[in-house]
């Protein structure tokens, strides 16, 4: 039988899929092998461990759920434009699965995946208020309307985290649009 060669971003790939739905109790290595269809040596020639693996896991969810958001909305060239894109994204990329939930209960135990999450989110409550404060917003008032709008999204993931895919991201736009970002005294 001819060896299956697997990379490290499939190993990535499988881990990020098994985290989300189990955390680190689901990152069992000889299983997510027989999945992948390979040997665990394989596993050992990119990770050195079970912790190096899962701080690889969580390093590209950051990258993917955060910056890569916040990098695709800074394509646009309005503000407005990249706001928009910004929301939008945050409500429609949600893949029915729970990496946040298993990665704060980690970080409970973990001081280092705490603060990594405590980063992450003060980073983009950072980005949201840079954008707010670049539509005209005075900063306090930027900071305010970023953190409620940040914790908008927090609630309605928990609540919707399991239904998979949702199509209503365009509307949960319009409605911070309308209600928060308009209202609450940007410029027009």
């Amino acid at each position: 039988m001819p060896k299956i060669v697997v990379t490290k971003e499939e190993w990535i790939e499988k881990g990020i899929g098994n985290f989300a739905v189990g955390g680190a109790d689901a990152l069992l290595i000889e299983k997510m092998a027989r999945e992948l269809g390979c040997s665990k040596s394989s596993f050992y020639w990119y990770f050195g461990d079970r912790e190096q693996f899962i701080r690889c896991l969580v390093d590209e969810w950051v990258r993917r759920a955060t910056y890569e958001v916040m990098q695709c909305s800074l394509m646009e060239q309005s503000v407005d434009a990249r706001i928009k894109v910004l929301l939008t994204s945050m409500f429609s990329t949600h893949t029915g699965k729970d990496f946040v939930y298993y990665l704060r209960r980690m970080g409970q135990e973990n001081f280092q995946y705490r603060d990594l999450l405590e980063k992450v989110e003060n980073d983009r409550i950072d980005f949201m208020t840079s954008l707010l404060v670049e539509r005209g917003f005075p900063q306090e008032k930027a900071i305010s309307l970023a953190t409620v709008i940040y914790h908008f999204y927090l609630g309605w993931y928990e609540r919707n985290k399991y239904l998979g895919p949702t199509a209503n991201a365009d509307q949960l736009t319009a409605l911070l649009w309308e209600y928060v970002i308009q209202t609450e005294g940007g410029i027009e």
